[in-house]
């Protein structure tokens, strides 16, 4: 009797080790496939973004040929305002402020919301598991759920299109699982081809402002004269790029830092104080994001993502400079 309740144990473990296996293979699987349809396909729709208990409305038209990806976002809540990427240059127009921004570079944010491939390296600090499907913005949709194990960063509930792999819905959750930004289409389609005038603006704007966003990617200034450092952040949270620049906000020369744990983000500015600005001093939210300044001697420190208020705290808590 024990030898047969030990050989069921057994194989109660390798089953529920295959399985498990198997959970990661299927979640990098859509995390794939979301990915190839974000860029690879065409696709046009009206999705809604929230924070702050507060809705805007945008179109998109999103198209890839052998020329290359292109795509159109337009608001819909009056403003007019447009966003227009070709390639890496994207471009703002914004009809309210009588202006356009021209930036040479790819977004950090893009829409839909992009995700790793991989998650091996975030099964440290994420659990992953497949929810109860549903219908989104008419499409069957498979539930994908990303959920944090600690305070210092939000989780995820998915919503991906069972066909195309299109994210159709994303909730950025905090620990107590409140909403704190939510994107989701309303209505999507998939056309076979998609006309190029449909993705250029029709806003007249020989009378506006242009402006062209200076590139810092300048290899001579990374890593230069790095006098601070961050000796605290949460696990799982890596270095990424460090730079030593001037920013169009700022007079003064700014160190940056950024860390991620694959998902999530947090930058980090150190500035000489100036006595006409106002520097932000304690904490501050906006949505999913939340800053946190502090004064260290004749300079100010501020970190900011979209991360949870104890990790930017810890964070610039934890900054100091470097005694030569």
């Amino acid at each position: 009797m024990i030898n047969k309740f030990v050989s069921f144990f057994t194989l109660f473990l390798i089953t529920s080790s295959l399985q498990a296996g198997q959970s990661q293979a299927d979640i990098e699987k859509w995390l794939a496939k979301m990915h190839h349809a974000a860029h690879m396909i065409n696709y046009e729709g009206n999705f809604v973004y929230g924070q702050n208990n507060d809705l805007t409305s945008m179109q998109i038209i999103h198209s890839v040929d052998k020329t290359g990806e292109y795509e159109r976002l337009i608001s819909l809540d009056g403003s007019g305002r447009e966003v227009i990427r070709s390639g890496d240059t994207v471009t703002c127009v914004l009809p309210d402020k009588k202006s356009v921004v021209v930036d040479k570079s790819r977004p950090d944010a893009e829409f839909p919301p992009m995700f790793p491939l991989k998650i091996e390296q975030l099964l440290k600090t994420y659990s992953f598991h497949f929810g109860e499907d549903a219908v989104v913005a008419g499409q069957k949709a498979k539930k994908l759920v990303i959920k944090p194990k600690d305070k210092y960063r939000y989780g995820h509930a998915l919503w991906v299109d069972e066909k195309t792999g299109l994210l159709l819905k994303d909730h950025l959750l905090d620990e107590k699982q409140n909403i704190v930004e939510l994107f989701m289409f309303m209505q999507v389609n998939y056309p076979a081809e998609i006309d190029k005038s449909r993705l250029s603006s029709k806003i007249q704007t020989k009378k506006f402002t242009w402006y062209e966003a200076k590139d810092f990617k300048d290899k001579n200034n990374v890593n230069k004269s790095m006098n601070w450092r961050v000796t605290k952040v949460p696990v799982g949270f890596v270095p990424g790029i460090q730079r030593h620049h001037n920013m169009t906000v700022s007079a003064m020369p700014v160190e940056h830092f950024m860390f991620s744990d694959g998902l999530s983000s947090v930058s980090v500015f150190v500035e000489k104080k100036m006595k006409s600005s106002k520097n932000l001093s304690g904490g501050s939210t906006m949505g999913a994001v939340n800053a946190y300044g502090r004064e260290v001697g004749d300079y100010h420190v501020t970190v900011v993502g979209e991360v949870p208020h104890a990790t930017v705290k810890m964070i610039a808590d934890s900054v100091e400079h470097i005694k030569h």
